[in-house]
């Protein structure tokens, strides 16, 4: 039994222990906001002192749960700022102090960071998720969350992901007003659109960063804006602004005690003079990268792939091997088994080196092993990118959500107005007054629910409105790639089957070359069709209009089709007035355009009899024609509902036609949008089972005037030119084998140059009288280089664009930046002489 003196004494302790503790708390709250306004105020700001103390402190054992909790939440929110990760000893304590508290999903969050910068990605996404599922995170916890977990996926380059995250990141934003999160968010989106090569859009976002980050006096990510801009710039090609936002990155670091930014900046400088072949200043900055203090696996494999690179193209292959082997082992221990098209690009040089050292099938071996993880990475990657595509469906959902906020809004605007009615019938004064005062109330809560609800819609209104902007550039890059790749090779087919046809003299084999390029025509024709689709619903598509003779032009179809008609037992018969005009004023290209989608689909649809191409002849003077022109099959015919939709895009007759016959169900939409354009309407008349009668009526004009037998002659005789001298700027060999060969008859002196910096240096060797500029060229673009010529140069010689980039937006592009023409691939011949009589015999 304790005595009372006892029992007093033990109950004072414990009360002295208790007061003790507090005070010692409320000691390191009040160190903590000390260093906290320190370094929000001070300049330089002393950010590295700060974590060293923090640092300190954490190793020390004679602090409370409590504190060490506190204390470390601080840690490692600097630390993030900085993107360092902890030594181990300190790593092994913030892993003993996550709680779902507060303070204890923060350090939560900084762990997932530093083993993220570690490369244990896996982990890394398991533990941010676990800190943004947590009901106890703030909405600052989770948008920091969401933040560092986006800038995460983009280093492992899971980009679909990336894209999700920052609408939900974008709507934490603006719902929660969170100042340093939105300058994460701007910054986080620049990283995503820099990661899948949007430079324009990368560039915007990092200017918004980099105001809102200065605003806030973040001067780490300040640094972090201009090193990124730098990196950015770089990758265009524009090395002398990289090399200036670097300069100033460096500068930047006196905003801060520790050399944050100089490290980074230095790789950025070396990484830049290696692409500009400035080998002996880029050698020395590699140097310093590699053995700075603060360097990282990630940046020193970098440096040495590309310092193995030069050494290897100046001939000293034992360093290039020396500095290849250590970007291997740097790669491989910071990313151990991770497949990248980065890594597969070491195994390329390696197969160069073994080259140049007289092995070559050793080199070949090397190569094949490229190849190989070359393409496995390249898939995963393109996949992840298409993935994006997913942000439709996500936008549709928003759009649902604002709707239910309106109709909820609505409800409860009527069922108090419905109470307030009712409350007025009340008689007596008492509660007249009473009503007065809850009406009083209630209207202040309507107030203010409205204007949550108001602030609500509005930030889904801007939300939905960005995905909507990010799905239309995703869509329109998309549909420019494509046509782009697709257009390269069928530049190269159509161009030397051009060429051959011209040089052979052999009737028949004159006559299979032609068709290859006929048939390669109606390829490229079917890969217009995307594009046709996006300029007609734009507005944005114009007639080519000329003199042309319909009955060959409907010959030439027959060539193209008259093989697959036979293989399936059909007959394709010919209908034509004997008083249909010789020749007509109309865009033969479009034309034939809507009756080779007829003759193909009749083909398609039908297993046997005949196929008629019709044209009868009904008002003719003597200068214009009205004629009905038809397609008739004997095929599996289309039902009467069938035909209310069967004009709409994407559309087919069932869903089981595509997947039996095929088909993307756009072909008669742009075929009827094309004869609107000529002022006229297909029709359709058919039953199941009996064939389809598909017609429409044209009235052409037959008087050709003189422009348009000027221009034809003019076409066909072009061979000399006034001007001669020509400047090439194409990276492409085939295509300028191409382009060589169809200039071959002419006396034009052509000189090529590989790139826009080259074509720039022999401008200012020499003189020309008109540039063929490629767009997509490696060290400097088309666009860049025609903005140097026009605003650096002063130079105002014709510049024609010569590129596989055909879509509206890209023929805009090359005007905006200063050229005078544009000729898309595949090039046609007339079409390039044509442009070339334009400005080379004025």
């Amino acid at each position: 039994m304790l005595s009372i003196t006892q029992f007093s004494l033990r109950v004072l302790a414990i009360v002295s222990l208790s007061a003790f503790s507090y005070m010692a708390c409320a000691d390191v709250l009040a160190e903590l906001e000390s260093l906290d306004s320190r370094v929000n105020t001070e300049i330089p700001m002393p950010i590295g002192e700060v974590i060293s103390k923090l640092e300190t402190r954490l190793l020390t054992s004679d602090l409370t749960l409590h504190e060490k909790t506190k204390i470390a939440g601080r840690y490692v929110q600097l630390k993030l700022k900085l993107h360092h990760t902890a030594p181990d000893d300190v790593m092994t304590i913030l892993e003993s102090l996550v709680a779902e508290t507060a303070d204890g999903l923060i350090i939560k969050l900084g762990l997932a960071r530093m083993v993220g910068i570690n490369a244990n990605y896996d982990l890394s996404y398991q533990m941010f998720g676990e800190v943004i599922q947590s009901p106890a995170a703030s909405p600052s916890v989770k948008a920091m969350a969401i933040a560092y977990l986006i800038l995460s996926y983009n280093e492992g380059q899971v980009f679909a992901s990336s894209v999700n995250l920052l609408n939900t990141l974008n709507e934490l934003v603006h719902e929660n007003n969170l100042a340093y999160a939105k300058a994460l968010y701007h910054y986080m989106a620049a990283d995503y659109y820099h990661s899948v090569k949007s430079f324009d859009i990368a560039f915007e976002y990092y200017e918004k960063s980099l105001a809102e980050a200065k605003t806030l006096k973040e001067w780490p990510l300040v640094s972090d804006n201009l090193y990124a801009i730098g990196i950015l710039f770089r990758n265009m090609g524009n090395f002398d602004k990289a090399i200036t936002y670097f300069e100033q990155t460096i500068e930047s670091d006196s905003k801060i005690d520790i050399n944050y930014a100089e490290y980074i900046a230095v790789y950025g400088m070396a990484s830049t003079y290696f692409r500009t072949d400035n080998i002996e200043e880029a050698l020395k900055l590699a140097d310093r990268v590699t053995s700075h203090p603060l360097t990282t696996s990630f940046y020193d494999s970098e440096i040495y792939r590309l310092k193995a690179k030069a050494l290897m193209e100046r001939g000293r292959l034992s360093e290039a091997r020396v500095a290849l082997e250590q970007s291997r082992s740097t790669y491989d221990d910071y990313r151990v088994g991770e497949k990248t098209t980065w890594r597969a690009e070491l195994e390329k040089l390696a197969s160069q080196i073994t080259a140049k050292e007289g092995d070559f099938e050793t080199a070949y071996k090397e190569y094949e092993v490229y190849h190989n993880e070359y393409l496995e990475a390249k898939k995963y990657e393109d996949l992840e990118l298409l993935e994006s595509a997913n942000l439709v469906y996500e936008i549709e959902q928003q759009k649902e959500k604002t709707t239910l906020l309106e109709k909820e809004n609505r409800a409860i605007s009527e069922l108090l107005k419905a109470r307030e009615a009712a409350q007025q019938t009340q008689k007596l004064f008492t509660r007249w007054l009473v009503i007065f005062i809850v009406l009083t109330l209630v209207t202040l809560f309507i107030i203010l629910i409205l204007l949550k609800k108001a602030r609500k819609t509005n930030a889904l209104y801007i939300s939905a409105k960005e995905k909507a902007e990010l799905h239309s550039r995703l869509k329109t890059e998309f549909i420019s790639n494509i046509s782009h790749e697709i257009r390269t090779p069928l530049n190269a087919i159509i161009g030397f089957g051009q060429v051959l046809t011209d040089k052979l003299e052999d009737r028949q084999t004159k006559k299979l070359t032609s068709q290859i390029v006929n048939s390669s025509e109606m390829l490229l024709q079917l890969i217009d069709d995307l594009l046709d689709f996006s300029k007609i619903e734009a507005g944005k598509l114009v007639l080519d209009y000329g003199p042309y003779n319909l009955r060959q032009s409907i010959r030439k179809l027959l060539d193209i089709f008259h093989a697959q008609a036979s293989n399936k037992g059909l007959t394709i018969k010919l209908n034509i007035d004997k008083n249909l005009p010789k020749e007509m004023i109309f865009d033969e290209l479009r034309l034939k355009q809507v009756l080779a989608n007829l003759v193909s689909n009749s083909i398609k649809f039908s297993s046997a009899g005949i196929i008629e191409i019709g044209i009868k002849v009904k008002q003719k003077d003597g200068t214009h024609c009205l004629f009905d022109v038809w397609v008739q099959d004997n095929g599996i015919g289309i039902s009467e509902s069938q035909q209310e939709n069967l004009f709409q895009p994407f559309i087919q007759a069932e869903s089981s036609t595509a997947r039996k016959y095929g088909g993307s169900g756009l072909g008669l939409n742009i075929c009827n949008k094309l004869l609107e354009q000529m002022n006229s309407k297909l029709h359709v008349d058919s039953d199941m089972g009996k064939g389809a009668r598909f017609y429409f009526t044209l009235e052409l004009s037959h008087s050709i005037g003189d422009e348009y037998i000027h221009n034809k002659e003019a076409a066909q005789l072009i061979t000399q030119f006034k001007k001669t001298r020509v400047l090439l700027a194409e990276d492409n060999d085939i295509n300028v084998e191409v382009i060589t060969a169809m200039l071959n008859s002419t006396n034009l002196q052509i000189l090529r140059a590989p790139n826009g910096n080259d074509a720039i240096h022999k401008l200012s060797q020499q003189s020309f009288d008109v540039i063929l500029m490629d767009i997509q060229m490696p060290e400097m673009d088309g666009y860049e280089a025609t903005r140097v010529i026009r605003h650096q140069m002063n130079v105002t010689l014709p510049i024609i664009a010569l590129t596989a980039n055909a879509m509206q937006q890209d023929i805009d592009a090359c005007l905006n930046a200063g050229m005078d023409d544009h000729v898309s691939k595949p090039i046609r011949k007339e079409k390039l002489l044509e442009v070339l009589d334009k400005y080379l015999n004025d």
